[in-house]
């Protein structure tokens, strides 16, 4: 036993029904009482869990803290369940592995010990190609399964009801699975469909009559989200035909900054958007309202959603998708002042914390950060804005700090010649290989575990190559724009008087991470180094370079913290 050696646990689970089931608690017990009989001592900090994150994914929030400690050597030892547990493929297992290895991190598996010898390596990677080979081979059969079952008009597909009616699972009897309905709820969804079908009331109003009533959500919430109703009105399962395929999983969106509650990981490696209705399977269901109600309801929202387009002219407000609150952390968003309230007077906008607005907490305010004048706050973080262009050495300085790592981790690896020179020489190994094979010259016992090495290398190769490309086109990149950062600053300076608004919103938006507005002061976050930022012993930027009194905005100082963008992904 090592008093002084830190000890640490990683586990996970893929999906939300396993994480509130707390099957990851079996997983930290059983890890758990393997560092007590080792005779080491496990601290909560170096406990890290996703708790319903995928395995075919590195973009895991704990998993990137883990990577982080393990980097500046906090670590020693780190328990696992299984490989799979670290992740589902093969290659992101052997980079991982490599990784910790290279940070001095001992890594225990429970159900799969690591061996030294090439046979006990060659185990451990057959194991990590099986479970990615597993997990691909069960999602298509998953997703071939509820096709063809949805087609079949099976409601077990569904496994989920709307509100207004009940999910009856499948019986033992033999008895299929069924949506019932809730005849109280039934109620309540006709009442939302005739206000908006029939009455021409608009969705804000709905919600409004629903509060009054003190008529619960589905979750039990006494207040109606406009979302929330939006999606009623658009599910056709109220007319009686419930629709399979809503939804498909597309490539992550980009997204100006994290959502509340939400971590600057994404929890998920991708996003859902909604398919066409012609690729629905629908299944028959209990119908609660008429296929015309649902059909002119379905009207109603086009007819709303034109005379919403006609309206809306993109950005309204400079700084819109950036500002948030330092207390409650809801966005701000733009509010224009009425005629009324202006008294006659140029018009004029604030922009506002969601948290004050009652009507959307029930009644209840649960913040009460004041609002500021959209006018001065722009003016304020264009003017801070427009000091880093005019000084080109701060930019220039970000750009060759990341050239600077990239070229330190260019001197630890292999060029791409070198790399293509070797995955020439492993193929040819391989086609001399397969020839003694079929000449009868080596066993096939002696032939198996040889093949099976060498594609693993010629993989790890070409991931190596793949990485080297981009590293190149990273560091190419970087070169053309450190060479052009000064003509580029000096043609912006000449025209910073006079260029227009969408621009000058898309370069904000390039340097400007967010604004957290708090009620003594505004928080400028740039993507980089401010004059005269500290570093602190993790490489963070983050004290203010001075503050000054941001006139007429209720007395908030100016705070200019500066945060560096992580160094461009080369793998």
């Amino acid at each position: 036993m090592n008093k002084d050696r830190v000890v640490a646990i990683y586990a996970r689970v893929s999906s939300d029904q396993q994480a509130k089931n707390n099957t990851v608690g079996s997983q930290t017990a059983s890890l758990r009482e393997k560092i007590e009989s080792d005779g080491e001592t496990l601290i909560e900090e170096m406990m890290f869990v996703d708790a319903g994150v995928s395995g075919a994914t590195l973009i895991r929030p704990q998993l990137e803290r883990l990577r982080d400690s393990a980097s500046l050597g906090l670590i020693d030892r780190l328990y696992i369940l299984s490989p799979d547990r670290l992740s589902r493929k093969y290659a992101y297992q052997a980079l991982l592995m490599e990784e910790f290895s290279d940070s001095g991190v001992e890594v225990r598996f429970l159900n799969h010990a690591i061996g030294k010898t090439p046979e006990e390596e060659l185990l451990l990677q057959m194991q990590g190609m099986i479970s990615e080979y597993e997990r691909a081979k069960i999602m298509e059969r998953n997703r071939r399964g509820k096709i063809h079952r949805a087609k079949g008009g099976s409601v077990n597909v569904l496994s989920n009801a709307p509100y207004g009616y009940r999910y009856i699972r499948k019986q033992l009897d033999g008895e299929p699975a069924q949506y019932v309905i809730k005849l109280p709820e039934a109620a309540t969804v006709r009442q939302i469909f005739h206000g908006i079908g029939v009455e021409r009331l608009s969705i804000g109003e709905v919600c409004r009559r629903l509060g009054e009533a003190q008529i619960e959500t589905k979750t039990g919430k006494a207040d109606w989200d406009r979302s929330v109703v939006w999606g009623m009105l658009q599910n056709p399962a109220y007319m009686g035909r419930a629709a399979f395929g809503k939804t498909k999983a597309r490539d992550l969106r980009p997204r100006v900054r994290p959502q509340k509650h939400s971590a600057e990981t994404p929890k998920r490696p991708y996003s859902v958007e909604r398919t066409n209705r012609e690729d629905w399977i629908e299944i028959p269901v209990p119908a609660i309202i008429s296929e015309e109600l649902f059909l002119a309801v379905q009207h109603q929202l086009d007819e709303n959603r034109k005379r919403a387009r006609r309206r809306r002219r993109g950005a309204a407000y400079l700084l819109q998708g950036l500002t948030v609150c330092g207390h409650c952390h809801y966005a701000y968003y733009g509010k224009k002042v009425s005629s009324a309230a202006s008294k006659g007077k140029k018009q004029y906008a604030y922009y506002r914390c969601i948290g004050t607005d009652s009507y959307r907490f029930g009644g209840q305010r649960i913040c009460d950060n004041p609002q500021v004048r959209t006018d001065r706050l722009d003016d304020l973080v264009w003017g801070q804005v427009v000091d880093i262009l005019r000084n080109p050495e701060r930019l220039k300085k970000e750009y060759e700090r990341r050239l600077d790592i990239l070229e330190r981790d260019e001197k630890e690896k292999h060029d791409t010649t070198a790399l293509e020179k070797q995955k020439r020489n492993l193929k040819k190994g391989k086609s001399r290989l397969i020839d003694s094979y079929a000449d009868g010259l080596i066993d096939k016992e002696d032939f198996e575990p040889k093949i099976g090495q060498l594609k693993i290398k010629l993989q790890q190769l070409e991931c190596q190559i793949e990485e080297c490309k981009q590293h190149n086109v990273t560091q190419f990149e970087l070169f053309l724009v450190i060479s052009r950062l000064e003509e580029f600053a000096k043609t912006v300076n000449d025209r910073l008087d006079s260029i227009d608004f969408h621009t000058r919103r898309e370069i904000i938006r390039a340097l400007v991470k967010r604004v957290e507005v708090h009620k003594e002061e505004v928080v400028v976050v740039f993507r980089i180094e401010p004059e005269g930022g500290l570093n602190d012993d993790n490489g963070a930027v983050g004290t203010d370079t001075g503050r000054s009194i941001m006139q007429d905005c209720k007395r908030r100082s100016i705070a200019v913290i500066g945060e560096y963008l992580s160094p461009p992904c080369t793998g």
